[in-house]
């Protein structure tokens, strides 16, 4: 989430320093000057061992590297990608995606929906089990369970509750209420009508409600099993303090999925074994699963354990400085990873409190504010986009033409739906943009709209009208002890720095992983988003429709309010509703909730959806840039084999993966590509 000149940002260092003192500008710039050491001493690795040679040893259980740990096994309320891809495969919903990405029946067998599109019935298959974590059958998968799940999720506040505030019956009355009676949970619209039929009821048509049903939120629990695990457990008297379900340990869930838990050690590995009571063991072919942990400190761990046998892929990085003698090793073997759906950027804390973590002046309160009034100031946003080169920032860690197609100036994925003139949602985007404003640029995934160093200082220019004071320093969080996540940072700052002729300063506070993303990623409180910028934040779809990706930015009920230091709530009830207004919220949430409201004409929907992420583009309140990281690899992983989703739980899944002894050969990879994507 991207080439620097060293002695630059040196300076640049130093011009802070001068400035200020203190602690934490102190361990700030020490940190910084270990990473840029240790990362120049990291030792070439490369092998004499043939890419025809290279073997993996075991083509039944599966080797990866992951930086993910397992945080919550309580899937229902964790929003977490790093607890959703082991989840994942524990549990399954009522539908999944195939091979092709084409929806399909998981638990349920069927479906239907009423006439007035507000009422969905599924028909669950019988005979799916529970099991234990060793394996154990507990009981079959009923109705009932998924009511549970939903009831339990939003007793305990589920993180990805908000997806069904706006669509399902009395939902969000239950979720912000103090009263969890059975009484008032019986408003709610989810009903267990028999054993095996299940009903939702719906505040207005969602066409797309089917692909909800394949992400976490909307998973089963079995009653009995949950309020055993602890009095706060119990339905009607949440009390998270005194309830033992989710916790990271094998014992605290059951089991519907391809796999179960078998150990997890933290900052090591974690194993998972296949369920060899699935509902569909036929079509799992791992026996096992083991991440190991690896902090991304040596960037060449992965490929010495891939020619060692025992990882089944790895990337070839930019980063080595024999990356060339790599490509040629693997001529014939190397493929390209798939375009990703997700969108990271650029976030603003627009309400900083907490000035813990800094490389600037905090005890200087004018300072602090120029900082703060910097970035409401949309000149200033849009200076600094100007002056971010992304395409460097990428190629950090991707070739060239893969950093290109990395690049996304919109907050959404551009293929997330179609007209039904067979129009990308991307061109709606462009169209209604360029048709209001002065600004006009080319928006398509593949080219940075904004870089254009005139353009910053023209933008500095109009700031400084404003009262803006330069330069500006940001403080941004970066993980020391990832060689990758170190360079891209650098990269970033040195181009936003010398595109605005040092007026604009990123201050690089360099601290260990842990305490990054405990801050910037896993942190759920605004008032303790300690930095001025994050490229933390990244969002993938969660089914397929436009507001997955606009309700985040919601200042009323959007998941990543807090990351902008803001409080999510009614603008009438929070007390930076100013703020809120100032960069462009409120504006973007009525165009937001105008789109919502569309649900008889698909093209018209998506049309105003498109109007709200043009006015994001144009208040640049966030600044979208580029997909998930992007690779050149080589890999055992027979192609298209996984099932595929570009949404939900199941593009994390494992289901159907293969693997083969020998490397896959780029010709056979690309031949199995071409009958992939015409399905």
């Amino acid at each position: 989430m991207k080439k620097f000149s060293k002695s630059l940002l040196a300076g640049v260092t130093m011009l802070s320093l001068a400035a200020c003192s203190g602690s934490g500008t102190a361990a700030g710039s020490s940190a910084a000057g270990s990473a840029a050491s240790s990362a120049s001493e990291v030792e070439v690795y490369m092998s004499d061992t043939k890419a025809a040679d290279i073997k993996l040893a075991d083509t039944k259980n599966l080797v990866e590297v992951t930086s993910y740990e397992l945080q919550s096994m309580d899937y229902v309320t964790t929003a977490m990608t790093e607890d959703h891809t082991y989840n994942a495969d524990l549990v399954d919903g009522l539908l999944e995606n195939d091979q092709k990405g084409n929806l399909v029946p998981c638990l349920a067998e069927s479906y239907e929906v009423s006439e007035d599109g507000l009422k969905w019935t599924f028909h669950l298959k019988k005979g799916i089990k529970w099991v234990t974590s060793t394996g154990e059958e507990y009981d079959e998968v009923k109705a009932e369970d998924f009511v549970t799940g939903l009831r339990h999720g939003a007793e305990f506040q589920s993180g990805t509750g908000w997806l069904l505030e706006t669509i399902l019956v009395g939902y969000s009355d239950y979720f912000y209420g103090e009263n969890y009676s059975d009484e008032e949970w019986d408003k709610v619209g989810v009903k267990a009508l028999d054993d095996y039929t299940l009903e939702y009821t719906l505040m207005a048509p969602a066409p797309y409600f089917p692909s909800m049903t394949t992400y976490a939120v909307l998973y089963p629990i079995n009653k009995t099993f949950l309020e055993g695990k602890g009095a706060g457990c119990k339905l009607g008297a949440p009390d998270m303090t005194n309830c033992e379900f989710g916790q990271v340990a094998p014992d605290s869930i059951l089991y519907n999925g391809g796999f179960i838990l078998e150990s997890n050690d933290v900052k090591s590995s974690t194993v998972l074994k296949k369920n060899q009571a699935y509902w569909d063991a036929e079509h799992v072919y791992l026996d096992s699963i083991k991440y190991i942990y690896d902090d991304g400190s040596d960037p060449y761990s992965v490929i010495r354990g891939f020619e060692a046998g025992t990882y089944a892929a790895s990337a070839i990085s930019p980063l080595w400085e024999n990356f060339d003698a790599y490509i040629a090793k693997y001529d014939g073997y190397v493929t390209d990873s798939l375009p990703d759906h997700s969108t990271f950027g650029v976030v603003f804390n627009m309400n900083r409190q907490i000035f813990n973590e800094s490389n600037y002046c905090t005890n200087d309160p004018a300072a602090n504010e120029n900082t703060h009034n910097a970035i409401l100031n949309e000149n200033f946003r849009k200076a600094l986009r100007a002056a971010y080169d992304v395409k460097a920032y990428n190629m950090v860690t991707s070739p060239e033409s893969i950093a290109l197609s990395m690049i996304r100036n919109i907050n959404n994925d551009s293929n997330i739906v179609r007209t039904s003139d067979g129009t990308s949602y991307g061109d709606l985007v462009n169209e209604v943009y360029n048709a209001n404003t002065s600004t006009p640029a080319d928006l398509s995934d593949g080219q940075y709209a904004w870089l254009d160093k005139d353009a910053a200082l023209a933008y500095i220019e109009a700031a400084k009208a404003e009262g803006i004071e330069f330069p500006v320093h940001l403080d941004m969080l970066v993980d020391e002890t990832s060689k990758a996540r170190s360079d891209r940072a650098r990269s970033m700052a040195d181009s936003i720095s010398s595109n605005t002729d040092g007026q604009i300063i990123i201050e690089l506070v360099m601290r260990d992983s842990d305490t990054v993303t405990n801050i910037a990623y896993r942190n759920q409180d605004p008032a303790t988003m300690d930095y001025d910028i994050s490229t933390f934040t990244g969002w993938g779809p969660d089914y397929a429709d436009p507001k997955t990706f606009v309700d985040i930015y919601s200042p009323v009920t959007g998941y990543y309010m807090k990351a902008m230091g803001l409080e999510a709530g009614p603008l009438d009830q929070v007390s930076d509703a100013d703020i809120k207004q100032a960069v462009g919220l409120v504006e973007y949430e009525n165009l937001y909730k105008a789109a919502d409201a569309i649900t008889d004409d698909l093209d018209a929907r998506y049309r105003a959806f498109a109007a709200a992420d043009a006015e994001l583009v144009e208040s640049a309140f966030y600044i979208p840039t580029s997909t998930n990281t992007r690779s050149v690899r080589v890999t055992h992983v027979v192609p298209f084999s996984r099932v595929y989703s570009v949404c939900g739980m199941t593009e994390y899944k494992h289901k159907g993966m293969q693997l083969q002894e020998d490397i896959v050969k780029a010709e056979d990879y690309n031949a199995a590509y071409e009958e992939w994507i015409k399905g």
